[in-house]
C-alpha cells in the first residue's frame, strides 16, 4: 500500500510553483525632475520645460543598474494644444552650442550623443541652462529645478553614493561595490480553464459578497462593496477549484476602479484580495489591468498590471508617464516593476 502510494504521488503532475512578487523601485518628485527606478534597479530622471513656459519639451536620462554604467539620454517634443519647437533641433548648455539633437519619437530609440549626455550630467547638479534652439532660432528651456535632488536620489536607489561614477554625491569608494543590477523577473501564464455553466449563479450567493468584505486588508479599499451598495459581481472562471470575483469600488468624473479576489467556488469561499487598482480581466492573456489618469484631459497616467501564473496574480508592471504637462498621454513611461511574461 505505501508503495502505490509512493508511485502515485511520484507520477502525479507537479504542482506549479508560486511566483515571488517583484518589488518595486524607487519613485521620486522634485520640482520639473522626476524619478523612477525600477526592480531591475534601472533608474529614468525625467526633466521638464518650466511649466509657466508652456512648452512640451521633456528630457530623460537613463542609466542601467552596476558598476561602470554609462548615462543615455533622450529628448520628447510633445504634442498638446501649446506651440512647440519646430524645424532642425539643436541644444544648447550654459550658453554653448552642442550640437544637432532629434526627438526620440514613439519608439525611443533615438538617443542625444554621449559627449551631450555627459555635458548635462556634469553640469545638472549645479547650475544648468538648458535650452533647445528651434529651426527659427527661438530658444526654449528645460528647467534643472529639481534635477540635482532627482540625480542623488538615482545615485542612493543604485547604490553608488561615494563612488567615482556618482552623478551627484561622488567619492572614492571603490566603483565595484555599485550593486549589480537585477534580472527581469519571469512570470508564467496560468492555463485558464473554460468557463462552467454555473459559475454565474455564484455571483447570487448572499455568503460570497459576506467573504469578499471580510477579505479585504481595510474597509476603505473598496468603497462601495464597503459602503452596502449592491453593485454586480462577475464571475470568470481561473481553475478547477477557484474563480475570479469582481465588483465595482470606485467610480469618479474620469477613472473607475473594480475589485478582484481569487475565491473558492464553494462555501466558505475563502476570498483572496487581489486588488481595487484594475478595471478589466483579459481572459486571452490571463492579465488584470489598471490605467488611471492624473487629469481629466489625459496627460498623464498611470498603470498596473497582474499576471496569473496558475496559483494568483502576481505583479507584472508599474508605471507612469511622468508629470502632468499637457502632452497628451504625457512624454515617457516610467516603470517601477518590469517583467517578461510568457
Amino acid at each position: 500500500m505505501h508503495r502505490t502510494l509512493f508511485l502515485a504521488l511520484a507520477l502525479a503532475p507537479a504542482a506549479h510553483a508560486a511566483t515571488p512578487e517583484p518589488k518595486a523601485g524607487v519613485s521620486f518628485d522634485h520640482n520639473d525632475w522626476t524619478l523612477a527606478c525600477d526592480n531591475t534597479r534601472t533608474c529614468r530622471a525625467a526633466g521638464y520645460s518650466p511649466e509657466a513656459s508652456a512648452n512640451l519639451l521633456s528630457l530623460m536620462l537613463e542609466r542601467a543598474g552596476g558598476p561602470g554604467t554609462k548615462v543615455v539620454a533622450r529628448l520628447r517634443n510633445g504634442e498638446g494644444d501649446e506651440p512647440s519647437p519646430a524645424g532642425a533641433l539643436r541644444l544648447r548648455l550654459n550658453g554653448k552650442d552642442l550640437g544637432p539633437v532629434r526627438d526620440t519619437g514613439e519608439g525611443e530609440k533615438v538617443l542625444l550623443q554621449q559627449s551631450q549626455t555627459d555635458a548635462l550630467v556634469a553640469a545638472l547638479p549645479r547650475q544648468a541652462r538648458i535650452e533647445i534652439i528651434d529651426g527659427k532660432g527661438k530658444a526654449w528651456p528645460i528647467s534643472d529645478s529639481g534635477a540635482t535632488a532627482v540625480l542623488l536620489k538615482m545615485d542612493e536607489a543604485q547604490g553608488r553614493l561615494g563612488t567615482p561614477g556618482a552623478l551627484v554625491r561622488r567619492g572614492d569608494k571603490a566603483e565595484a561595490s555599485v550593486p549589480a543590477a537585477l534580472p527581469v523577473p519571469v512570470i508564467v501564464h496560468g492555463k485558464l480553464v473554460a468557463p462552467r455553466g454555473t459559475d454565474a449563479a455564484l455571483a447570487k450567493v448572499p455568503g460570497l459578497r459576506k467573504a469578499l468584505i471580510a477579505s479585504l486588508p481595510k474597509a476603505d479599499e473598496c468603497g462601495r462593496l464597503s459602503d452596502g451598495e449592491q453593485d454586480e459581481i462577475e464571475i470568470q472562471r481561473l481553475d478547477g477549484q477557484h474563480v475570479l470575483a469582481s465588483t465595482s469600488c470606485f467610480m469618479g468624473a474620469y477613472n473607475f476602479s473594480s475589485g478582484y479576489w481569487v475565491v473558492q467556488d464553494k462555501a466558505p469561499y475563502k476570498a483572496r484580495f487581489v486588488t481595487s487598482d484594475a478595471e478589466d480581466f483579459d481572459r486571452d492573456d490571463a492579465t488584470l489591468r489598471g490605467r488611471f489618469r492624473g487629469r481629466g484631459i489625459g496627460d498623464c497616467f498611470s498603470g498596473h498590471d497582474w499576471v496569473w501564473d496558475g496559483q494568483d496574480f502576481v505583479k507584472s508592471s508599474r508605471f507612469t508617464t511622468g508629470q502632468c504637462r499637457g502632452v497628451a498621454g504625457g512624454h515617457w513611461t516610467l516603470p517601477t516593476v518590469v517583467s517578461t511574461v510568457k
